[in-house]
């Protein structure tokens, strides 16, 4: 009976590991369709820019005023293009703006109490 469920147990493992494998490998796949010229992307040292060139195992990419070459891997993901249609961004803006801000009341402060001044008796 032990036998079997170390055999079932390492079964189990085995197809974890070839399951993962395969999962990371479709995500590799996926990212190098996804590199193209003018894409943005943000490497793995948290650096952002635009692809200049692409080459066998490089790329030529712009960040802030300087180009900079590094390697394919070094890509961590691809950013998502910004919205095609400007009307849904003004829409929402429009929407944020016109939200009447809360507008704190001045708190009424009480006056002091005057402290009676002592009479001196003569």
């Amino acid at each position: 009976m032990d036998q079997i469920f170390l055999v079932v147990m390492i079964a189990m493992m085995g197809f974890l590991l070839w399951n993962s494998s395969r999962t990371r490998k479709k995500q590799a796949q996926l990212l190098a369709e996804q590199l193209a010229v003018g894409v943005e992307v943000m490497l793995g040292s948290g650096v952002y820019g635009t692809v200049e060139s692409i080459a066998a195992d490089r790329l030529v990419i712009k960040s802030a005023g300087s180009t900079i070459e590094v390697a394919r891997g070094a890509v961590a993901r691809v950013l998502p293009a910004p919205a095609a249609d400007p009307t849904v961004s003004k829409a929402a803006t429009a929407k944020k703006e016109s939200t009447p801000k809360p507008v704190a009341k001045p708190t009424a402060q009480k006056a002091a109490p005057k402290k009676a001044a002592a009479k001196k008796a003569d």
